[in-house]
């Protein structure tokens, strides 16, 4: 593995820059699931209270983000007692490429049984790996090739794709990932990870959604997945998001027909 793919991005002075191992499949650019953890990651270090708990977030992909410098920033729009507002905005000069929004929601201890429970489907361990992109499409090479694959139902399953991923490298040389970065960085993989259907796009996600309710444990997120599309080019992607240990949140996306190249 060579040191553009050890790490999906690079310290530079006052802000960031993408690796080769951070590239998406359409171009000189930089996927939506590294600029998602790079702003979870500004979101968390935001939040300077432990016992608030990031229960939502939502991404907005608004433009291509070159694999080239960037910067981040967070404003907090609302600190209250039990709920905190943050905002974080990824910027290349004075031009916001995507900005995020998360609620954080303070925690409380509730007298009654855990609610975790095992996935509905078979854990990672003995699953063969495989490719979020088949390798036959000839895309270029990025963040989608290095993200760890295993499927139960792959994207030729007739109702939902049924996956686990995590990701084997970084965010940022020596850092690693915490639960939060590591979850906004694979939910971006739902819309290709979801089953092509009879309307193929192929579909790009113009955003991301996740609730959660509970963080992630361990390296493997695991999701089943829907998608419902319209011939008008437009559709949602859903997701139920899990660990080993059970469910954790959810996850959407709008989705748009893009295309091949």
């Amino acid at each position: 593995m060579s040191d553009a793919t050890r790490t999906l991005f690079e310290t530079d002075g006052t802000g960031f820059v993408p690796t080769e191992a951070a590239g998406n499949p359409w171009g000189e650019l930089t996927g939506g699931g590294p600029v998602a953890g790079l702003l979870a990651r500004a979101i968390e270090r935001a939040a300077a209270d432990p016992e608030m708990f990031v229960a939502r977030m939502t991404f907005d992909l608004m433009r291509p983000v070159p694999r080239e410098h960037v910067a981040v920033s967070t404003r907090t729009l609302r600190s209250g007692k039990r709920l905190q507002v943050i905002e974080a905005e990824l910027t290349r000069g004075e031009e916001t490429l995507t900005r995020a929004t998360a609620q954080l929601l303070r925690r409380s201890e509730l007298d009654g049984p855990n609610s975790t429970s095992v996935p509905p489907f078979t854990g990672p361990d003995g699953i063969a790996d495989g490719s979020l992109i088949p390798p036959e499409l000839g895309l270029r090479w990025g963040v989608h090739d290095v993200v760890d694959v295993r499927w139960l139902d792959d994207q030729s399953s007739p109702d939902a794709s049924r996956v686990w991923m995590r990701m084997p490298v970084p965010l940022l040389p020596t850092e690693p990932m915490t639960p939060l970065v590591h979850t906004a960085t694979l939910v971006d993989c739902i819309s290709a990870a979801s089953p092509i259907g009879e309307l193929f796009g192929p579909w790009i996600n113009t955003d991301i959604t996740c609730y959660l309710h509970r963080e992630l444990a361990g390296e493997w997120l695991g999701m089943e997945i829907r998608r419902d599309v319209e011939t008008s080019g437009i559709g949602v992607a859903r997701a139920r998001l899990y660990d080993t240990y059970g469910p954790i949140g959810t996850a959407q996306e709008a989705v748009l027909v893009n295309e091949l190249g």
